[in-house]
């Protein structure tokens, strides 16, 4: 009986760390340190051509949000985004693909930096940054990143697609709207007449503004493809991606969906 008993609390003891470690880890979103570790050698196809590393590292950075590829982290000023990849699920048969993001990365910031407010990307491990994150998770402990040895992603703060329109039309800005509508045509035109494809040119999730301009946030999906620098394609591909824009421009102001509509079937209307 002594002995069961012993069994029976051994069992317990087993689920309260089993149970305790999912609550952990729900509570960070799955954040760790030893997650964002990469331990993929150097590969000279990730290389960039950066700019130098802006000076934005005396301030801390809060757990923002966790998203397919990245944890994000807001600046204390609110200014920047922090992204750090997540590494604890990858896996051999995944490095295809993950190198396949890491083009994408390299291509945004070497060839769409102002359409994605991308101001640094580290892909390698290095030894000459000396620079230290200090970043909060979401439980409140402060972490601190040696930046030289994790693959992370530095990017200019932008609000959301929807939430700006709505805010323009709350204000009765319809000119305003009417730039921001332009500036969303002219961007999806920008980064087709560069000869790059996005693979989830999803307007109202990986798109916003930043000081009035549109942007694109998320850029894990870009993709050299010629046939971009189609007129014909052009046309298609900026119809394509602002059809839910048409539709919520629908709900919250007809007239802006009108304009929308007589920009995206003549994109030489775009500005």
């Amino acid at each position: 009986m002594k002995r069961f008993d012993q069994s029976i609390r051994l069992i317990l003891i087993i689920c309260s760390f089993v149970f305790a470690a999912r609550l952990t880890k729900k509570a960070t979103e799955g954040f760790t340190l030893l997650g964002i570790q990469s331990h993929y050698p150097f590969n000279p196809a990730w290389e960039i051509q950066n700019p130098l590393l802006p000076n934005v590292f005396e301030q801390r950075f809060t757990y923002l949000a966790s998203g397919g590829q990245c944890f994000a982290f807001l600046s204390e000023d609110g200014k920047y985004v922090l992204k750090f990849f997540k590494h604890q699920r990858r896996k051999k048969k995944q490095l295809k693909k993950l190198s396949r993001d890491y083009v994408s990365y390299k291509i945004a910031m070497e060839m769409l930096p102002i359409e994605t407010g991308l101001l640094f990307v580290h892909l390698n491990k290095t030894d000459t940054l000396k620079k230290e994150a200090r970043i909060i998770d979401k439980l409140g402990i402060e972490h601190h990143v040696d930046l030289d040895r994790v693959d992370f992603i530095l990017q200019k703060r932008a609000e959301m697609t929807y939430p700006h329109l709505l805010h323009l039309v709350e204000k009765n800005d319809l000119a305003g709207a009417k730039e921001a509508i332009d500036s969303i045509c002219a961007l999806i035109l920008s980064r087709c007449q560069k000869g790059i494809h996005d693979d989830d040119a999803k307007i109202h999730r990986n798109c916003g503004f930043i000081e009035g301009r549109a942007v694109i946030i998320d850029v894990g999906r870009f993709k050299m493809d010629p046939r971009r620098l189609d007129p014909k394609v052009q046309s298609a591909d900026l119809i394509h991606c602002t059809e839910k824009l048409k539709s919520y421009l629908e709900e919250i102001s007809p007239e802006l969906a009108q304009y929308l509509e007589e920009v995206r079937t003549c994109p030489a209307l775009v500005k």
